[in-house]
This record gives C-alpha cells, sequence and structure tokens, in this order.
C-alpha cells in the first residue's frame, strides 16, 4: 500500500483542489438533500442586495446537481485542468477560472 501512496503526485494544485473541494459540496448536498447546493451553489436570478448573490457569482462553479453532472464535468476538467496548468502555472490558471467564474453567471443576475 505504501508503494501506491509514494507513486501519487498532487502536481496541479488548482485542478485537485477544486474537484476535491467539488466532491465535497455535492456529498454535502446529499446530506441536506440540496439545500446547500440550491442555496449556496445555485444559479438562478437574485437581487444584487441579497449578499449571498455575490458569494453565488464565484461559487456556483462548486456546485454540481447529481453524480452525473459531477463526473462529467470532472472527467473533462481532469483530462485539460493538469495540461493547462502545467503550460500556464497554477496562479495564472487560478485567475483565468476565477474571471471566468462570475461572468459565466452574470445573465442569470438581475
Amino acid at each position: 500500500m505504501k508503494e501506491f501512496w509514494g507513486k501519487l503526485q498532487y502536481n496541479s494544485p488548482v485542478t485537485l483542489t477544486f474537484t476535491f473541494v467539488s466532491l465535497v459540496i455535492l456529498l454535502l448536498g446529499y446530506i441536506t438533500d440540496g439545500l446547500t447546493t440550491n442555496l449556496l451553489f445555485g444559479v438562478y436570478r437574485s437581487s444584487w442586495t441579497d449578499p449571498l448573490t455575490y458569494f453565488r457569482l464565484f461559487g456556483h462553479v462548486l456546485g454540481h446537481a447529481d453524480w452525473s453532472h459531477y463526473s462529467s464535468n470532472m472527467v473533462l476538467f481532469l483530462v485539460l485542468g493538469p495540461i493547462l496548468e502545467e503550460k500556464y502555472k497554477s496562479q495564472s490558471f487560478l485567475t483565468t477560472c476565477d474571471k471566468k467564474s462570475p461572468t459565466s453567471k452574470l445573465p442569470c443576475s438581475r
């Protein structure tokens, strides 16, 4: 067993951390019967006076509806993420992801 864990490398921290955090949020959504997913990570029209709107602006990319949604997104992300992270470095890749996140939610805001 030690041989197996010795061969693993955390070589793309942004991609792997995003994957694990999304998994924890998905499991939390199952535990709360979808309440946390809908309240904190759901994409729907909301007022700019609602403080959670600003959290959802960045956090909606972490929420997934079910295992099928999660696995299809993560397969693509785990294939492309490490390649992009190696080419553009972790900090630049994270900055790009942070800039993309709110722009993909803006059409759903009022």
